[in-house]
């Protein structure tokens, strides 16, 4: 059996596309209300709240944007077995505490004794991402176990 380096794999979440559309509109708004011509203390007033509209609005995408890289989940798949480094912690295994894998459209799921389970999801769109991982699952369990490709 060769040796083998890890298999590294990242699962993004989907971009916050709701969250972008509102702080565009946001800021359309702010922008807007900011230019009304107004006189005297009306435009002082309309102008400060054209300015929080447009700051809330990129508060809004910075905030989208932070939220979608904490949730990376980074799955390594070595030779002795796994590690799945996610929002709620990292977890570890051994392919040969691995007892069987089940997968559903969008979902993996690593099954350790009668217990414990690892659940890799990724979001929609990100199935190519999904399949990579379940074919490099597929080949390190069949190099612990000592499968092998009959070619005859």
């Amino acid at each position: 059996m060769a040796v083998q380096a890890a298999d590294q794999f990242v699962i993004e979440a989907r971009p916050p596309v709701r969250a972008f559309a509102v702080a565009a509109v946001l800021a359309l708004v702010g922008a807007g209300v900011a230019v009304v011509p107004a006189s005297g203390m009306w435009q002082a007033l309309l102008i400060i709240c054209g300015l929080v509209l447009i700051v809330g609005g990129i508060v809004l995408v910075v905030a989208a944007l932070s939220a979608t890289r904490r949730q990376r989940v980074l799955v390594e798949l070595g030779e002795q077995g796994y590690r799945v480094d996610a929002p709620d912690g990292v977890r570890t295994g051994k392919w040969a505490d691995v007892k069987r894998v089940t997968a559903a459209p969008g979902r993996i799921t690593l099954h350790q004794g009668d217990d414990e389970r690892v659940h890799l999801v990724a979001p929609g769109g990100q199935t190519p991402q999904l399949e990579a991982i379940a074919a490099g699952i597929s080949k390190r369990l069949d190099d612990d176990r000592g499968y092998q490709v009959w070619e005859g």
